[in-house]
């Protein structure tokens, strides 16, 4: 075979399509589904990491500051609770610290996907948008348990971050932009 059986045809007809331009929604859209899932890693690595003193902590503010939660008069106090039951307060402790735990690894594992739906999702393909979709909105379930309850505050705010990212990256998903964005992309193969 010669070179110019093997060398690309030259002349205007043969040349490359211009690339996409990828809309700044669509950048949008990244970004927020990123920061969503990684909201809700910092969050969980909060908890992983606070153990059992988060736990504790977190259950003398709830019994300082809402001790009718518990049924309490609002003279009582944390410390009085712990003397008054004793052995049980460290029960109460090790419940808590189960219930962060299992909230934090929800949140750990449905970030995780929403961090693949996200990298997969470079060419804006539809099957990729439902991916992002359809995980932002599950991941919303373990969020609105965590701002439901009386967790740490930190791990609150970083809930509510999540909350608004996912809802942020479920509406951009389906703008025009990003749509005709992924069919462009489509197109070219």
């Amino acid at each position: 075979m010669s070179y110019s059986q093997a060398a690309p045809p030259v002349g205007d007809h043969h040349r490359a399509a211009p690339r996409a331009r990828r809309p700044g929604l669509f950048l949008a859209l990244l970004l927020t589904s990123a920061l969503a899932a990684l909201s809700g890693v910092f969050g969980a690595v909060l908890v992983f990491a606070g153990g059992t003193d988060m736990a504790e902590t977190n259950v003398k503010d709830v019994i300082d500051d809402h001790p009718d939660v518990l049924g309490l008069g609002s003279e009582f106090t944390a410390a009085d609770f712990k003397q008054v039951t004793g052995p049980m307060w460290d029960e109460l402790i090790s419940d808590r610290q189960d219930t962060l735990t299992a909230r934090a690894t929800m949140v750990a594992v449905f970030a995780a996907f929403a961090l693949i739906a996200t990298l997969l999702a470079r060419k804006a393909a539809t099957w990729s948008r439902v991916l992002i979709t359809l995980t932002a909105l599950v991941s919303l379930i373990p969020h609105f348990l965590i701002v439901g309850d009386y967790e740490p505050a930190s791990v609150t705010a970083l809930s509510y971050l999540a909350i608004v990212a996912s809802a942020l990256a479920v509406v951009l998903c389906w703008l025009p932009a990003v749509g005709r964005y992924g069919r462009e992309m489509k197109a070219r193969g």
